[in-house]
């Protein structure tokens, strides 16, 4: 990928977690992200546990599917350990029930890995701005399956009726 930018200071140290392919994708982002600079990258979720653990992390780039732990897990305790850390999914799974509990342990981020480079690049650099950002297609479709998973289920609190 053709990145522009000189690199600055390395600020935003990284953590990569997911299998080969999709860390080598993580790598071409960061290099287009210049604050950046990748700290520490495994396939396996209990290692990825270790890493938080003993090292400091300001970003966590995740896909759901790791060994032994889910990027799920990983996020849910890297957030206990490093309150400030901006966890970032990226993945294939379009999983409403995946983002629901993302956003339930409170992701910074939920993108899709088919999304263009560049926009997942753009994507990031927002989130290192402060944004809490999910990509739409996978935030409506969650949505709308919360919306006809309990349909007796009233849309509006009785204040609002």
């Amino acid at each position: 990928m053709d990145c522009s930018g000189a690199p600055t200071p390395g600020r935003v140290r990284t953590l990569a977690a997911a299998a080969a392919e999709r860390r080598a994708l993580f790598r071409s982002l960061l290099e287009c992200l210049p604050q950046t600079v990748l700290v520490a990258e495994t396939d396996d979720g209990r290692t990825a546990l270790d890493y938080v653990r003993h090292r400091r992390f300001d970003l966590a780039l995740l896909d759901i599917s790791l060994r032994r732990l889910s990027g799920l897990t990983v996020a849910r305790q890297a957030l206990r350990v490093l309150p400030g850390i901006a966890v970032v999914i990226i993945s294939d799974i379009d999983d409403p029930p995946c983002l629901l509990e993302a956003l339930r342990i409170g992701v910074t981020g939920y993108l899709p890995a088919a999304a263009a480079p560049h926009d997942l690049v753009g994507a990031l650099q927002r989130i290192l701005a402060g944004e809490v950002l999910f990509d739409p297609g996978f935030a409506t479709r969650a949505l709308q399956r919360l919306a006809v998973s309990d349909p007796a289920r009233p849309m509006f609190s009785p204040k609002y009726r």
